[in-house]
């Protein structure tokens, strides 16, 4: 692996080149006509609060169906990564962590927030460790890319992701589906809805799902093999008219235990701790492992309310929500057969949230929305890491060699509320051209107790508040009825930040000034539509993170910009044959930071230019689907999609020894439906050339070893599912 030297250019030039290639983008398409056909793939969204189609809204938006993620066995949401033009997925020790044109979050214990907002059912959710059973029987998924600062504000400084949940039906209809596939997957999941009584609609969700797990443990008598899953997942949602407006309720649970995702640690050309103390080293096999302890609990509940209620020139909207979650993960930390370190996290979380807002639902060239919303979210987490030593990392009077016993506790409670109120209000200027105006104030108060025990214990208290505003102007042009040509300006911020247990002071909000502009075409006959943006950046406050010799050290130390075009489109040549595309380019590097690393002995680096973690400076995507009727009138589907992503970096200094190189991942599905709908018989096959990549790496502490924990993607697998429907 090597580095290109590479010479930065000033950022108007680096702005201009970026626009200039999202305009030039449009010159391939063909041309467009006011004529007008239905598109029976259309998805309608409500990312803006109301309900808009995809092309109608001036967003960098994609949108999908949950049956396309289910076509090829897709099932989370690492699964967007190949789907969604500037987006990258990563799962530190169970934690999500998604990024979105380079903004995300590094910093993922209690008392930081993500870079990009989650919800379920428009919910937000503050809980990463938290988010599993979001994707269950989901109808759609909507991810908005670039800051959010109006209408969801709050920690959207890269984007929203918006995961939904299908409806219950009026008519009466099910499912039932067994799965199964290599490395010992079982499942069985189903679905029930319709009416109940005269007045009420009701919808029932369960899955079961067993996986022996992708990596073999070479410790005979150890743990189950790692990247197991065992979990049970249900959903009851009930459904009614109740005082003039549609209320409906949202009943989630979902329970874990297995022993969790494959932690391995990978081995360095320099000695690691259980090599001085016992001449042991980390397994060196791509997908082996030696654990003495791997184990991962879940529990995660959630009752939901949501009412809406038509009314006289507006939509009164009201969701209000509570959950509650508990984890408890424990691996080896030293991935050898000695017990020289073993590191356990115990989280619990309780979040409750309301939110209302208001939207005009007239016909006028004025149309508004206002809204207000609340969250309390309290969570705890204590860091037990136990084990030995080698003498000389503690006392230099001691060896190497000689065993040091030591027992490091640290963490704590953090008590966090917002507030926000929010407003959105456009005026069409003429049958072409609108503009529209949003902003939201958000206030900040979060409050700790933080505890650490090495050697000696200490307690303390702290706390920090803050107020933000965020927003987005735009102006929207529709030469025809099938483009839409938008630019905007945007403001959005990520609150600011405790880091519980390492006593060190709190730090401010990251904030991401945002200018961009896009187009969505599409032609007259329904069959190809295309959506093009190009942005630029600026990002000030980063909330970076530096490894100390006991905890993380988070500070605002660094100011990045990013710059790039993004492109998305579909072509349906046939009524049988479909072909999705995706692109994106990135340049998404500090222009200030300058920081340690201990993996070269804590000297000091400049890090202008480098790469921001996690992203890629290119990413591709296609999808292929293609269907057709069988002599008995069945139907059968074949669905590929191949993604590709270049090089990236686990941490700031982009080094070798924490990067990922350029890697391509192929999945396949293929289904056969008989001719009444009701049987249907489908395989997949995923990263069926068997490339092995890093997902997600963490360089511990230095009394550890600093050595590199790494979760890898899943190798080639398959899986096989008889389903049954009736209505």
């Amino acid at each position: 692996m090597f580095q290109t030297k590479r010479t930065r250019a000033s950022r108007p030039s680096r702005s201009l080149i970026c626009l200039a290639l999202g305009g030039a983008s449009l010159l391939a398409w063909p041309g467009v006509s006011a004529a007008q056909t239905a598109d029976p793939d259309e998805i309608i969204v409500t990312a803006q609060k109301r309900e808009t189609r995809v092309l109608d809204t001036a967003e960098a938006l994609t949108a999908l169906r949950g049956d396309t993620l289910e076509a090829t066995g897709g099932e989370g949401l690492g699964d967007l990564a190949a789907l969604v033009p500037g987006l990258s997925y990563s799962e530190n020790f169970g934690i999500s962590q998604i990024f979105i044109r380079g903004v995300g979050n590094s910093f993922f214990s209690p008392g930081g927030d993500p870079g990009v907002a989650l919800y379920a059912d428009g919910v937000y959710l503050s809980d990463q460790e938290a988010t599993g059973v979001a994707f269950l029987d989901v109808e759609r998924i909507e991810v908005l890319r670039g800051p959010q600062g109006a209408l969801y504000g709050r920690n959207a400084t890269g984007g929203a992701v918006n995961v939904l949940s299908r409806s219950p039906t009026q008519t009466f209809e099910g499912a039932l589906g067994v799965t199964a596939g290599d490395f010992g997957r079982q499942e069985v999941d189903g679905t029930l809805s319709g009416p109940v009584g005269d007045k009420l609609r009701a919808r029932l969700a369960v899955r079961y799902r067993n996986l022996d797990g992708y990596a073999e443990n070479e410790l005979p008598g150890g743990p189950d093999p790692l990247d197991a899953e065992e979990s049970l997942a249900g959903r009851l949602q009930l459904a009614a008219d109740v005082g003039g407006g549609d209320l409906r309720i949202t009943i989630n649970g979902l329970t874990q235990d297995d022993a969790g995702p494959g932690l391995k640690i990978l081995p360095d050309p320099t000695p690691q701790p259980a090599q001085f103390l016992f001449g042991l080293r980390p397994s060196a096999s791509e997908r082996n492992y030696v654990s003495q302890v791997a184990s991962n609990t879940r529990d995660v509940s959630s009752a939901t309310a949501q009412w809406r209620r038509e009314m006289d020139g507006f939509d009164l909207t009201l969701i209000a929500d509570h959950r509650v979650s508990d984890r408890l993960i424990s691996y080896d930390q030293d991935g050898t057969a000695a017990t020289q370190s073993v590191t356990t996290l115990d989280t619990s979380s309780d979040q409750s949230s309301i939110e209302a807002y208001l939207a005009s639902n007239g016909e006028g060239p004025f149309q508004w929305l206002a809204g207000a919303s609340y969250i309390a979210f309290d969570q705890s987490r204590t860091t037990t890491v136990s084990g030995v030593l080698p003498g000389a990392f503690v006392n230099p009077a001691l060896s190497l060699s000689t065993p040091f016993p030591f027992l490091f506790k640290g963490g704590g409670d953090l008590e966090s509320k917002a507030w926000a109120a929010y407003g959105e209000g456009s005026l069409a200027l003429s049958p072409k051209l609108t503009v529209r105006v949003g902003a939201r104030y958000n206030s900040d108060k979060k409050d700790a107790d933080e505890f650490l025990d090495f050697f000696g214990l200490t307690r303390a208290s702290q706390g920090a508040s803050w107020n933000e505003w965020s927003g987005r102007a735009s102006v929207e042009y529709r030469p025809t009825d099938q483009a839409l040509v938008y630019a905007t300006a945007s403001r959005g911020f990520k609150a600011g930040a405790l880091n519980i247990g390492a006593f060190t002071p709190s730090v401010n909000p990251e904030i991401i000034i945002n200018y961009e502009i896009g187009a969505k075409l599409s032609s007259a006959d329904g069959r190809a539509d295309l959506s093009v943006a190009a942005f630029t950046s600026d990002y000030t406050d980063l909330q970076v993170v530096q490894i100390g010799p006991l905890s993380q050290i988070l500070s605002n130390a660094a100011a990045a910009s990013m710059n790039g075009v993004e492109v998305e489109g579909t072509l349906r040549p046939t009524r049988a044959f479909r072909l999705g595309f995706t692109a994106a380019w990135l340049d998404a590097t500090y222009d200030t930071y300058a920081a340690t690393d201990q993996r070269r002995g804590f000297a000091v680096f400049n890090l202008a230019g480098k790469q921001l973690p996690l992203t890629s400076e290119w990413q591709a995507g296609v999808l292929a689907a293609y269907d057709w009727s069988t002599p008995s009138n069945g139907v059968v589907s074949i669905t590929a999609n191949y993604s590709w992503r270049s090089e990236y970096f686990f941490t700031e200094f982009n080094t070798p020894d924490a990067s990922q190189d350029a890697f391509g991942r192929l999945d396949l599905g293929v289904s056969w439906t008989d001719a009444s709908d009701t049987w249907t018989l489908s395989a997949f096959a995923r990263n069926v050339t068997d490339e092995t990549a890093i997902g997600s790496m963490a360089i511990v502490s230095p009394l550890l070893g600093s050595v590199r924990v790494v979760s890898l993607e899943p190798p080639r697998h398959f899986g096989v599912r008889l389903a049954y429907g009736f209505r």
